[in-house]
Order: C-alpha cells, then structure tokens, then sequence
C-alpha cells in the first residue's frame, strides 16, 4: 500500500461510493469528571469550505505534503494508525488511545514527543494554506480584477455618453451590452475561484479538525 493511500486510511478519508463521513466533534461523545487541558490550536472557521465537499485533489495535496514531511521515527502519525487498528478489538475510545500510547511508549515515544509531532503536521497543513491562500489571491486578480476595473471604465463611459446628444445614443447601447458580457464573465470568474478555495478548505479543515480532536483525546486519555 503507497504511503498515500495508507495516510488516506489513517485520516479516515471518505472514498467515492463510501459510507457517510465520520462523525464530528459535536457528535462525539465526551469524558466526564476530566480536566482537560485543550491544544493551543487553532482553525479559522471564517475561511470557506465548512459545507463544501473536501475537494479530492486538495486532500491529495495535504497528505502529501504531510508524507513529505514525515519524520522517520515513530510519532503522531503511527499512533494515529495504531488507535485505529485497535480499533476492531477493543470498543472505548480512551482505551484504544491508552493502548496505542502503552506501545508507543515502549518503543520510546513520549506524550510530548506525540505533541510535538502532531503539532508538526499542523505546521505542515498552515504551510501549504499560505501556499494555497497566495495563490488563490493571484488567481483572483488575474481572473476578476482587470475584468472589474474594464466594468468600472464603461460605467463610466456610459454614464458620459447618456448625458450627450441623440447621435451617441448609439455607441452607449453597444457599450451596454459589453458591461452586461463582462459582468457575466466576472460571475463565472468569481465562482469558479471561490469553488476552488473552499475545496480546499473543505479538504484542510476536515484533516486539520482531526488533527485538533486526536490531541483533544490525547489529552484526555492519556496522563
């Protein structure tokens, strides 16, 4: 199985054709009677992408990024696999992420190493966002800018010839009707663009969200 592949898995990636995604932090339930203490981790829910599919590609892109960057010494994203494949055995959740650490442990991984690591990957994912986001912005002005600035120009070229004589009545109609094509062209434009960013985000906050969830639950179950 390609490295790719395998990080599908251990991200629980939903397949084409497969079953429904799984369940969200809010359906999951929570220990009591624990003091938990939460990441310094962050996610900005005010970037798009929360109800869009994750984009394939973009999901292809990050757990790349995070196979690049993977260190060669046992750490997060073995732990991760390891509660996973507990996962057919053993049905409480605290138990199979104590488990996966006991062996991890004796193989020399700490919780602050396991800390570390995850951290590591957030900073992997926070890497390929920026990319990402500076992209998305050159794209945008390529896509949209020159086309609303050329708007802006006959707008105001209309606006001028309506206040002319009847013999630029004619020259304002041709006009009208290149603002109404570019117009329609930014709309296109613009929604192409903004489909491609909250792909993306779609595919980061899903894998960055259980990133942020597996160091909640290592917190909470393992002391």
């Amino acid at each position: 199985m390609s490295m790719l592949k395998k990080l599908k898995r251990i991200f629980v990636v939903e397949e084409e054709g497969a079953g429904p995604a799984p369940p969200d932090k809010e359906s999951t339930p929570q220990p009591k009677g624990r003091n938990v203490k939460k990441p310094n981790i962050k996610i900005d829910h005010s970037k798009s992408g929360g109800k869009t599919r994750p984009d394939e590609k973009f999901i292809n892109l990050l757990l790349k990024a995070i196979e690049e960057n993977n260190v060669e010494e046992f750490d997060y994203l073995e732990f991760k696999q390891s509660v996973q494949s507990l996962g057919p055995v053993e049905s409480d959740e605290g138990q199979r992420f104590r488990n996966a650490f006991a062996m991890a442990n004796a193989m020399g991984l700490t919780k602050n190493k396991l800390f570390s690591s995850a951290k590591h990957y957030v900073r992997v994912l926070d890497k390929e966002e920026k990319k990402f986001s500076e992209a998305f912005e050159a794209q945008k002005n390529k896509q949209v800018s020159d086309r609303e600035n050329k708007s802006k120009d006959l707008e105001a070229s209309i606006k001028l010839k309506q206040e002319q004589i009847k013999k630029l009545q004619a020259e304002i109609e041709v006009e009208k009707k290149q603002l109404d094509s570019i117009e329609a062209d930014i709309a296109k434009a613009l929604a192409k663009v903004e489909a491609t960013k909250d792909g993306f985000y779609s595919a980061y906050n899903m894998v960055l969200q259980q990133i942020k969830d597996d160091l909640d639950k290592i917190s909470t179950y393992i002391s």
